[in-house]
Formats: structure tokens, C-alpha cells, sequence
């Protein structure tokens, strides 16, 4: 039996004796291997240490039976060896990111930690396993603050029952964020098998930051209800509102530590892309070099013109480093294969022998289109300006901070807007001009983000909005207890003007 067969019958060993104290030693003996021998095989085979499999193994377990059993936290500790409750539940939410409880209630939304072995494919090293950890934290937070909602609405009281649907709403929006944290959980531990590796890990940051997102609205309409609110059923509305703001808050820092997570490795990531991009565009090359050739076998046949338009291709393609190509370029040059093959089909019509000498075009046809498909899978914004350049740049530009302040602003405006109109009669000629005068004005700063690209135009809008905000502050003490929400968009635009003075000074 040869060495690597002998570890795997190690693995074996490890799962029938998991219940028991396991040791280097013992296993390396049961082999006849040396401990050292044994170490070095086991991590060459497995992509770990020994001790660190047999750990990772013991929590899988124990998250099977607590996902599956109704056994105690503690009958579950003991029985894979850990000493107390404590220690169990310490080393069960280092590895997963929450409690054994949390886990048990929420299982099917949650992830567990990769090996060394895949963790080395997905290019993460130790970073995969803390994004893993840190979104497990932020489903179940989701979750719990969907399940206190419902729970704090079967309280019998006036405001229990008037406010239950639009409780209930949110605690579906909180129940859509944590479904949408999973799929990007299932992305990240899929990622070894996606095709495009690359696009994959952009695709869950921007799910994630998405998620953030819908969690900072519902956060926004939770405060604004409350705000509205009878004084006498505040007393309800107020902890479950402090419960969505706070998981808006750890959204927004979850998905920026995640982010910073991918950042770490940007280098590795872009060096794969311009790899995966070169080995695309030479692939291409080759097999329409082998195509035309096939074509010039015979001189004495016909078929010159076809092999040099498919030449002219090949030479409009070696022409341009593979960070310029683009897809438009491929959706072009493709267009032109699928002419080149239509016109070979006629001539096969005529001499089906000569069938062989045709085949290099469909393979030919074949590579471009797979070329065709990873540049489309590439984000654009993202990717255009690092595909040729050693550096690499991940940071939103000015242009795109610029556009994401104008889309908060129409956020806002809107939400204005909307409470303007619910006052209604409250408001007396002169407060309803004063106020369409900050709507004109708030929309003013949004059109000055659409049309900005410099930072120097961050300092206007800043002003506008910090302006806005000021005289906002004055109208919300004039309505007294109905202000409060126009006080809540208040400081929204304090926040946003407050983005773009640091986009100006940066």
C-alpha cells in the first residue's frame, strides 16, 4: 500500500476513534509510520495538520447533532471530547462565527469553515474561513432580529396590534437579508468550481454590499415609523427599532471588513486574471492558426480566401494585449467566424470529402466563444483599468463615489418628499415653501453628483447639502412633536454631506 493510500486509512481510523482521545502518536503508530513521517504525509495529503483535521472534524460533528439531535450542548461537548460547556462553545464559535444555541436554531443558513486544501484553491489562505465566520454572525443576526419582532408583536397591547403589519413586513426584510447572506455564503464555498473564479469574488462583495444596503433602508424606515409614533406605543416600537439599526450597523461593517478581506488579496486575484486572460487570448490564436492551416494543406483547392480572412482575425487579435481586449471586440470578431463559417458550410455542400480540412473552423469558432464569455463575465468598472497594469486599483473612483452620493440623495429626497405629504395641513403656507425650497435645493446637490467627476465638486455639494440639513433642523423644532422624522432626514443629509467633504479633502 503505498504511502498516500495509508493516510487516507488514517482518515478512517480518525472517524471511528473520534469519540476517543486522539494523539499524533497513537495514530502515527497505528500505521507504522514515524510521528514526523506521519505529520509530513498527512499534511501533503490532507492540506493540514493532524490535530487541526481531527479538531475541524470534532465541531463538523458536534454541528451535525446539534442540527439533528435533540442531545444537550453539554451531552454534545463531552461526547467529542471537549472538557466542559464553556470550552465547547468557545472553540464552536471561533470556528463557525456563533454559538452552538445560534447554530442549532439557524442551521441550514450557515456555512462551515473550508480545509487548508480548498481554502489553498480559493486563493485565501486564512481569510476565507474569518469572511465564512463573519457572515454565519450576520445571518443569525438577521434571523434573531426577525424572530424578536414577531415575538414582541404577540404582546397584548395597542400597539402591538396597530403597528403588526408593518412589523411583519420588516421582519421579512430582515428574513430577504439573511436569504441573500446565504447565497453569498454558498458563493464563497463554491468558488473553487466556478469557471471564473475572479468575476465570482465580485459578484460577493456586491451581493453582500447589497444586503447591507436593503438592511440601512429598513433600518431607515423603522426610524422614521417609530419617529411617527404615539408617544404611549414607543415603549414597544423603540427596542425593536434598536434592533434593526444595529443590524444595519454591523451590515454596513461586516461588508466592509469583507471587502478589505478580498482586498488583502487583489494582487493574487488580478495576477490569476491577467493569466486566465493571456491563456484565453493564445488559445484563440492557436487554434485559428490551426485552422487556416489546415485549410492551405492543399493549395490546389480553393479554400485561400476562407484561411485568409480567418489569418486577418488571428492578426487583428495578436495585435492588442490581452488587458485591452475587450468583449465588444470578441462580439465583433466572432460575428465575422460565424459569416466564415456559414461560407464553409456552402462549399462542404459541394464537396463533403474535403470535411476534415473544415474542422479547425468550428474549434476555432469554439475558443472564441469561450474568450466571448469570460470577458463578459469580467465587471467592466472594475477590471478595465488593472487587466494590463502591474498596479492594481480597487477603490471606488470619484466618479463612482459621486454617483452612489446622488442615488442616497434621490433616497432621501424621496423619503422628504413623502413626509412632507403626510403633514399635509400641518403645514402652513410659509413651512410648505420653505420645505419645497429644500426639496429644490436637495435635488440641486443630486444633480451636481450625476454631472461631478473631480473632487473638487464634493465641496459644493457639501455645502448645499450641510445647508440643507441646517434649515431642515429648524423646521423639524417649529412642528414639535410631529418633526421627528423630518429630524431623522435631517441627519441622514448630515451624514451624506459629511461623505462628500471627506471625498473633497481626500
Amino acid at each position: 500500500m503505498d504511502d498516500q493510500k495509508q493516510i487516507f486509512q488514517s482518515l478512517g481510523i480518525i472517524e471511528e476513534r473520534i469519540h476517543e482521545k486522539l494523539t499524533v502518536d497513537a495514530l502515527a503508530q497505528s500505521l507504522h509510520f514515524s510521528r514526523y513521517h506521519y505529520q509530513r504525509l498527512f499534511r501533503e495529503a490532507v492540506g493540514e495538520s493532524v490535530m487541526r483535521y481531527v479538531a475541524r472534524r470534532r465541531i463538523a460533528l458536534a454541528a451535525g447533532e446539534l442540527a439533528g439531535t435533540n442531545r444537550s450542548v453539554l451531552e454534545i461537548a463531552l461526547r467529542y471530547g471537549f472538557d466542559s460547556h464553556e470550552g465547547f462553545c468557545r472553540r464552536f464559535k471561533a470556528a463557525m462565527g456563533v454559538s452552538p444555541t445560534e447554530y442549532r436554531r439557524h442551521h441550514s443558513s450557515i456555512q462551515p469553515p473550508r480545509t487548508e486544501k480548498e481554502r489553498s484553491a480559493m486563493l485565501y489562505s486564512k481569510t476565507a474561513d474569518e469572511m465564512l465566520r463573519e457572515l454565519n454572525r450576520l445571518i443569525v443576526q438577521a434571523r434573531e432580529t426577525a424572530d424578536y419582532t414577531m415575538k414582541s408583536l404577540k404582546k397584548d397591547s395597542e400597539a402591538a396590534v396597530f403597528y403588526r403589519q408593518f412589523w411583519e413586513f420588516m421582519a421579512q426584510r430582515a428574513q430577504q437579508m439573511a436569504s441573500s447572506l446565504s447565497g453569498a455564503l454558498e458563493r464563497i464555498t463554491d468558488i473553487p468550481g466556478c469557471p471564473d473564479q475572479i468575476s465570482a469574488r465580485f459578484l460577493i462583495i456586491k451581493a453582500i454590499e447589497d444586503a447591507a444596503f436593503l438592511a440601512n433602508l429598513t433600518a431607515l424606515q423603522a426610524r422614521l415609523t417609530t419617529a411617527r409614533a404615539m408617544p404611549e406605543h414607543r415603549a414597544l416600537l423603540e427596542p425593536i427599532c434598536a434592533r434593526y439599526e444595529e443590524l444595519a450597523g454591523n451590515a454596513r461593517m461586516k461588508a466592509g471588513r469583507i471587502a478589505d478581506f478580498f482586498n488583502e488579496l487583489t494582487a493574487l486575484i488580478f495576477q490569476d486574471m491577467r493569466c486566465s486572460a493571456r491563456e484565453k487570448q493564445q488559445n484563440v490564436l492557436r487554434k485559428g492558426r490551426e485552422a487556416a492551416d489546415r485549410l492551405l494543406e492543399d493549395p490546389s483547392l480553393p479554400y485561400g480566401y476562407i484561411a485568409e480572412e480567418i489569418l486577418a482575425i488571428v492578426r487583428e487579435l495578436s495585435g492588442i494585449p490581452a488587458g485591452r481586449v475587450s468583449a465588444e471586440l470578441l462580439e465583433d470578431l466572432l460575428f465575422r467566424m460565424q459569416i466564415i463559417a456559414f461560407t464553409a458550410d456552402v462549399d462542404l455542400l459541394r464537396a463533403p470529402s474535403h470535411r476534415p480540412l473544415f474542422e479547425g473552423i468550428s474549434q476555432f469558432q469554439e475558443e472564441l466563444s469561450g474568450a466571448l464569455s469570460f470577458y463578459q463575465g469580467l465587471s467592466a468598472d472594475i477590471f478595465a483599468e488593472n487587466l494590463c497594469e502591474n498596479t492594481v486599483v480597487l477603490e471606488r473612483t470619484p466618479e463612482k463615489r459621486f454617483r452612489d452620493m446622488a442615488f442616497q440623495g434621490n433616497i432621501l429626497s424621496f423619503y422628504l418628499r413623502g413626509e412632507i405629504a403626510k403633514l399635509g395641513p400641518r403645514l402652513d403656507e410659509g413651512r410648505r415653501e420653505a420645505f419645497d425650497g429644500l426639496c429644490g435645493r436637495l435635488q440641486e446637490a443630486i444633480r451636481l453628483a450625476c454631472q461631478a467627476g473631480e473632487r473638487s465638486d464634493a465641496g459644493k455639494i457639501a455645502e448645499i447639502l450641510a445647508q440643507t440639513a441646517v434649515e431642515l433642523e429648524l423646521l423639524s423644532g417649529e412642528l414639535g412633536v410631529y418633526g421627528g422624522p423630518v429630524g431623522l432626514l435631517r441627519e441622514e443629509i448630515t451624514g451624506l454631506a459629511a461623505a462628500a467633504g471627506r471625498l473633497m479633502r481626500e
